[in-house]
């Protein structure tokens, strides 16, 4: 019996398709992009140490104001969705510039404040002059010297203690009354800082029971 015919050496060692070739065709494209994102994580980690590095100089040049602002205003910034288009230096100098219109606007209200200090003192002062000028002439010539008390201007700003020690009110009861409307509401005199007109307090006195505060539709 014969022996059936073995296949050709040629056919029987024939190597698969993708063999050593293809794998390492694959690798050198994993490597290639392995590669290319460690070079673009050093890019960012290069620019983001360079802006950190930016605003570590524009601090150290700021005032001790317009640094504690920075955080409030770059995260209202970030907020507004306009944080990426505004660069470092601008964001200084706006910090910079809002740091020192705060101060203006407490120096603002530190002076409101002291000029109806100083009103009252005059008004105090010229009340008590005329008592004592009427008691040195007598009684009989009181009509001479009558007149009216001299007053603070009605512009003139009164801070919440001094609201608190004319109108006998308590703090709480002030602001639960402002929100009812049954008293008059403060002003804004800047950053942390409120105030009442003398023309406002003084209409609530006259009869403070029946007082209504004015609306815009009034």
């Amino acid at each position: 019996m014969a022996c059936p015919a073995s296949a050709p050496p040629s056919q029987s060692r024939r190597k698969p398709k993708g063999g050593p070739v293809m794998y390492q065709r694959n690798s050198d494209r994993t490597g290639h992009a392995a590669s290319s994102i460690g070079h673009e994580a050093a890019s960012h980690r290069r620019d983001y140490d360079r802006e950190r590095d930016e605003v570590r100089i524009l601090l150290k040049g700021l005032s001790p104001t317009a640094v504690a602002l920075w955080p409030t205003v770059a995260r209202q910034l970030r907020d507004a969705g306009v944080l990426d288009a505004v660069d470092s230096s601008a964001l200084a100098s706006y910090c910079e510039a809002f740091a020192h219109w705060s101060q203006a606007a407490d120096r603002l209200a530190e002076m409101l404040i002291e000029f109806g200090v100083k009103a009252g003192c005059r008004a105090r002062e010229h009340t008590n002059a005329s008592q004592r000028f009427s008691q040195q002439i007598g009684p009989a010539s009181t009509d001479i010297v009558k007149e009216e008390p001299m007053r603070r201007a009605a512009n003139a700003i009164m801070r919440r203690v001094e609201v608190e020690r004319e109108t006998g009110l308590a703090r709480s009861t002030i602001y639960q009354r402002v929100r009812n409307g049954t008293f008059p509401a403060p002003v804004k005199l800047g950053p942390g800082a409120t105030g009442w007109r003398v023309a406002e307090i003084e209409a609530f006195l006259t009869s403070p029971a029946n007082y209504r505060a004015e609306t815009a539709d009034d």
